[in-house]
């Protein structure tokens, strides 16, 4: 390796040019310099460098003749001659003692009377060699590591790239650890040296995420810095393998007795990408030879259930684990299709204590069809009806999988609920109705009396406040026979269709002197997506209009946050439906009164009739939508969600 040569400053050096410039000239070069006048063989200039080498003064060192500086006496014979190759001398210091050096001579040209000698320390000379030379043994092994690929195994590719890390770094210790998914720990795919342990816990990829070097004295901050320190290690280090924000293994090197060499993380990064691509080349040739597999066994699947995939469709392996599932069951069980693969079907499918028997038979072989009345559970926690299939995929006699078809019957339940809810609410309302219009006359009777006993007192009479409050009376029980009729009339309104979106903003403009007097805020957000329903436009009012008010009266007089969300919604069976979700943070309904709410006649309020929910949530069953509540202290939840509008197409 040629570098270039000192004295290419002095090659438009000319005669005549003075001292000051030529000592400026002999300053620039990067080693000690002196400039030499032949014909007196002393010293005429040095820079600043040589004063430092030699512990002279720069003007001691100005002619001083040139023998005193060296052990060995110098010939002028032959300084002319352009000498390329250093001589080996012993540097005589002021304080007398001795430094070996390589110094060149060259003669100056355009002067013919001056010599130019640079001399370096043999020290700082041999080093540089020693530096370029394990420069080109790094190559030399680095050229090697990237042959990982052509191993014949990754066994045989990692054992290679730990030997190789054992020559460039000397460290006698190396191991490189992989991720394992299924235990969350690191285990020991190969090493060398044999004394690091065989599992290392997830944690200490974490902490070691990044190149790092360990010495006696540092902090521990994983597994491996806390077993160096307890085995007495002159240093451990290591770096992860992969990409950073993926990382799957960590290579590491030890040692009891040396220290490291300055390179030692630089040596272990690279020994980290040859080992990622080793990792990643044999990982894909073995998926390709899976993948080949798991294609024809798909291809039976299918074959299978290809003419019923409206269902929702599981496919097992034969001994229960989810190799897929389709989009169908991933909307059921609330599963993406990735995040179930590989997991025993328990895991995602709850409620298959039933199922049990028919899962063993179809691992020997025998089908069962249409199981009814099993109740599963969505990921949600919801419980819902569902008739389930299991059929075995076999080849041959051999079981290769099995194949779960479940169709969602919680719609079928629903319709069956409400109507059951219909049927007993016409029956209650026919009583009621009858029950109510007998009280009314009474009533009537008992408020004319009273009436006309008031007009026949004198205005100081103190009767007067007792028929008063007899009136009150009367007339709440009117107001409670009014409530009660409304509630027992037949819920069948004169339909069409409805904007849910415009109808509550405006029955919230209606509202907002009341919230403003009641220090409430409200915040409105309607997604123009919400599908239109079929409804009867003043019940609903009467639906929404319930639910702020109950709202506004659970935030006085305190005030608060009315938050009305309308949008979009979807059931498993693809149903679309309008939600609307009503928000406040008031102090909330307690738990032991939530499942009444709807009940009529409950009420928590010293003036209420106990009929405002229960009315509402007929009203929601007459439009087919269903109305429920959550609250917690703090705030309650209701949410409201009718079905959407089914428009139809004329085909003609």
């Amino acid at each position: 390796m040629k570098t270039a040569s000192p004295f290419q400053a002095f090659t438009r050096l000319k005669r005549g040019l003075n001292p000051e410039d030529i000592n400026s000239i002999i300053d620039l070069l990067p080693t000690a310099a002196l400039l030499v006048d032949i014909s007196q063989q002393r010293i005429f200039l040095a820079n600043t460098r040589a004063s430092e080498l030699s512990a002279y003064t720069r003007s001691e060192l100005a002619n001083l003749p040139l023998h005193e500086l060296f052990a060995e006496r110098i010939s002028p014979v032959g300084w002319q001659d352009n000498h390329q190759e250093a001589a080996q001398l012993t540097l005589v210091r002021r304080n007398k003692s001795s430094l070996d050096v390589q110094v060149r001579f060259q003669e100056v040209p355009s002067t013919g009377r001056w010599l130019l000698a640079t001399l370096e320390p043999s020290i700082d000379v041999q080093k540089r060699q020693a530096v370029l030379q394990r420069q080109i043994t790094l190559l030399e092994d680095f050229s090697t590591l990237s042959q990982v690929t052509q191993m014949p195994d990754l066994s045989s590719a990692l054992e290679m790239i730990l030997e190789r890390g054992q020559a460039l770094s000397g460290a006698p210790i190396m191991a490189i650890y992989q991720a394992n998914g299924q235990s969350l720990e690191l285990q020991k795919s190969a090493e060398r040296g044999g004394v690091l342990p065989d599992r290392l816990p997830s944690q200490d990829l974490i902490h070691l995420h990044h190149p790092q070097l360990w010495l006696p004295g540092k902090r521990s901050h994983s597994t491996l810095h806390s077993l160096a320190r307890a085995r007495g290690f002159t240093f451990i280090a290591s770096a992860p393998i992969g990409d950073p924000k993926a990382l799957i293994g960590l290579i590491v090197a030890a040692d009891y007795q040396t220290a490291p060499s300055d390179d030692t993380l630089g040596i272990l990064q690279m020994l980290s990408s040859a080992a990622h691509s080793a990792f990643q080349h044999f990982y894909q040739v073995g998926n390709l030879v899976v993948e080949q597999e798991k294609q024809l066994r798909f291809r039976r699947f299918a074959e299978v259930a290809q003419n019923i995939v409206q269902d929702s469709l599981i496919v097992l392996t034969n001994n229960l684990q989810v190799v897929r599932l389709n989009h169908a069951a991933e909307l059921a069980l609330g599963y993406a299709r990735d995040e179930a693969t590989g997991l025993p079907i328990e895991n995602i499918l709850i409620g298959t204590e039933n199922m049990r028997p028919a899962l063993k038979m179809a691992q020997d072989g025998i089908p069962t069809l249409n199981q009814e009345n099993t109740r599963l559970y969505r990921r949600s926690g919801e419980a819902f009806l569902a008739r389930v299939s299991t059929l075995p995929v076999k080849n041959g006699d051999q079981v290769e999988g099995i194949v779960i078809l479940i169709q969602d019957l919680s719609d079928q339940e629903l319709a069956k609920s409400q109507a059951e809810q219909l049927e007993q609410q016409a029956l209650l309302g026919t009583v009621t109705a009858i029950f109510a219009h007998e009280v009314r006359n009474p009533i009537n009777n008992i408020s004319t009396g009273l009436q006309l006993m008031a007009y026949n007192l004198a205005p100081d009479d103190p009767q007067l406040e007792l028929i008063s409050r007899l009136q009150q009376d009367c007339d709440r029980l009117e107001e409670l026979m009014k409530s009660v009729l409304s509630f027992s009339r037949s819920a069948e309104y004169e339909m069409e269709p409805v904007d849910l979106g415009l109808l509550i903003s405006r029955l919230v403009e209606r509202l907002r002197p009341r919230l403003s007097a009641a220090n409430i805020q409200y915040h409105l957000k309607p997604d123009q997506n919400t599908p239109l329903i079929m409804g009867n436009p003043r019940a609903l009012e009467q639906v929404f209009n319930n639910l702020f008010n109950n709202a506004i009266q659970a935030m006085e007089p305190n005030g608060g946050i009315l938050a009305i969300k309308i949008q979009p919604a979807e059931t498993t069976g693809k149903r679309k439906y309008a939600l609307v979700i009503v928000a406040d943070n008031g102090p909330g309904i307690p738990k032991e009164n939530l499942d009444r709410i709807f009940q009529p006649f409950f009420t928590t309020k010293s003036n209420g009739t106990g009929l405002g929910l229960a009315i509402t949530r007929r009203i929601v069953t007459a439009h087919k939508g269903i109305i429920q509540c959550n609250s917690f202290p703090g705030g309650t939840v209701f949410n409201v969600q009718i079905p959407a509008l089914e428009l139809t197409i004329d085909e003609n």
